[in-house]
This record gives structure tokens, sequence and C-alpha cells, in this order.
């Protein structure tokens, strides 16, 4: 995982260069003056590209892989999860997660 951006409050002030900084379309017009977010590049085991974006003013998260469309859901900060609206279940690598361990779809098993 690679930060692009550290936890950051987003002012009209900085809010341009903030925004220059992240990198999907989607997660770029989700943010706004007045929350406080950070931002990831990741590649996973499986060799996928993608982003996390975490809003610490509203628990909310959005990932998204390669040129996909982000998949927004709420984020944990105790256990480091994105849950997504649709139920999945991603930390901030990219790596999915089931019952609180990395998942390995290639291979099946807990890593």
């Amino acid at each position: 995982m690679k930060t692009i951006l550290r936890q950051t409050l987003i002012t009209p002030g900085n809010y341009s260069r903030i925004a220059a900084r992240i990198v999907p379309q989607d997660q770029r017009e989700a943010i706004r003056p007045g929350i406080r977010i950070c931002h990831y590049s990741f590649t996973n085991r499986q060799g996928q590209q993608g982003y996390v974006i975490i809003c610490y003013t509203t628990n909310r998260a959005g990932i998204c892989f390669a040129e996909g469309s982000t998949q927004w859901g709420w984020w944990d900060e105790d256990t480091g999860i994105i849950t997504t609206d649709e139920g999945r279940l991603y930390n901030c690598g990219g790596e999915e997660v089931e019952g609180g361990y990395s998942h390995d779809e290639s291979t099946g098993t807990e890593a």
C-alpha cells in the first residue's frame, strides 16, 4: 500500500491541490471542504491495482480496482476494514476479508 495523501482536512484553500492528487474520478468528485480524508494506492496479492479513499469525518470509504468504479461503504477505524454497501469486506491493501482474516480467492484459503 502506498500513501498518496495522509489524513488531511480539506479546506477551501487546499481543495484544488488535494483534488488533483486523488486518482479515480468518482473519488475526486466525492470530496469537499470540511472533511478529513486519506488516499492510498495498492497492488493486492492477485496483482490488481487500485485505490482507497477514507473519510474520517463520515466514516465512509471507497475502494476501486483498476479502472473500475468505486465501491462505497463504511470504514471501521478499529479493524481497518471497509464494508461495502453490498456487504463485501476489504482491507486497505485491496484484499477481500472474511471473518476478520484476509482471504486469498485464488486458493480459497485464509492468509
